[in-house]
């Protein structure tokens, strides 16, 4: 059976620098994002500061490597170091040990020794731009963290807060006098604060199998499906850890931000199905209404499918009955992993 896991967070965090973009004279600039919010009178414009899918997708895979190793689940080289390349190139190749494939007939040989060799080219996929090229799609995906629409005309923002560099045993050699000035070095960096939401998906069935269905089949493909299991269990795991820490971005030794979850829900289905992006106060209620309106139409086709959901409220949103409400991140997963083990997923 296919499962399908889906979430969407709302999530208040207030003086983060967690994703800059570059660096100009001393200030340390934000990504920022155009966001198109709709009004009363119809639709505007704002620059809003953003955390980029790249960095949670990093993050997650970071906590994938984390885990597997635990688990005693094989990791590549370069994901070992958090060097996510994944097989690009023949050069990589050759220190993973991985032989090029042939022709286009031994591109599923190829996809089945690369996500032997590495869990997170497993989960994470990735693409080989040779000849012939192979890709494997990441089984999970990851969109950009943005304020929710609903609060981002009025609470998000950016501020560079002022910081010195002080060196006073050894300043700099300069001309007398110039010591005790030079010895001082300002610099500036931007925070951003926001209610902040984001949407995470993870193809759990298609973990361990390969994705491309033609070629020669590979003989090694009965030692991926006898690691299936806990290759998915990691691949859980690594989302409790990210989630339940908010362990994403980049200057947390100094600006590690005050984070706290407000809301999110959590969806588990037999079809793919997405839930539905925090904007507003009323998304657990509007996935509630898509997912019986998807589950009408499978039916009108002779079709039953099932998707479980899950909530975690504390903001007052409106949960409606057949939601099963759940107050962490932590027992949010752990019911996920309930039920996939009743359908002896895991």
């Amino acid at each position: 059976m296919k499962m399908f896991l889906s979430m969407s967070i709302r999530l208040l965090i207030n003086v983060e620098s967690l994703n800059g973009v570059e660096t100009v004279g001393n200030l340390s600039r934000h990504r920022t994002v155009p966001i198109i919010i709709p009004t009363d009178t119809g639709y505007v414009l704002r620059y809003v500061p953003a955390i980029s899918g790249e960095s949670l997708g990093h993050a997650y895979q970071q906590a994938l490597v984390e885990v597997s190793k635990k688990l005693g689940l094989p990791v590549g080289v370069y994901s070992e170091r958090g060097e996510f390349i994944k097989f690009s190139e023949d050069d990589y190749l050759k220190d993973e040990g991985i032989t090029p494939p042939k022709d286009v007939n031994d591109i599923r040989r190829f996809e089945v020794d690369v996500i032997l060799k590495d869990v997170v080219a497993d989960v994470g996929g990735f693409l080989y731009t040779g000849r012939p090229p192979a890709k494997r799609t990441s089984r999970f995906q990851v969109g950009y963290m943005i304020p929710a629409l609903e609060t981002a005309m009025e609470a998000a923002a950016l501020e560079a807060q002022f910081h010195v560099r002080f060196l006073q045993s050894k300043p700099p050699r300069v001309q007398a006098g110039e010591e005790r000035r030079l010895g001082q070095i300002p610099y500036n960096v931007e925070v951003g604060s926001a209610l902040y939401t984001f949407t995470f998906t993870l193809d759990i069935e298609g973990i361990a199998e390969p994705s491309t269905t033609f070629g020669v089949e590979s003989p090694k493909e009965k030692d991926l499906k006898a690691q299936a299991n806990k290759r998915r269990q990691a691949s859980l795991m690594a989302l409790a850890l990210m989630t339940s820490s908010w362990l994403f971005g980049a200057k947390r030794s100094r600006f590690l931000p005050n984070a706290e979850l407000r809301s999110a829900v959590i969806t588990l289905s037999t079809i793919p199905f997405i839930a539905s992006p925090g904007n507003s106060r009323n998304y657990v209620k509007e996935t509630v209404v898509r997912a019986s309106s998807l589950l009408d139409t499978y039916k009108r086709f002779g079709r039953n499918e099932e998707i479980h959901i899950l909530a975690i409220d504390r903001e007052g949103l409106e949960i409606p009955e057949k939601v099963e409400k759940v107050y962490t991140m932590e027992e949010a997963i752990n019911r996920v992993i309930d039920i996939l083990n009743k359908y002896k997923i895991l």
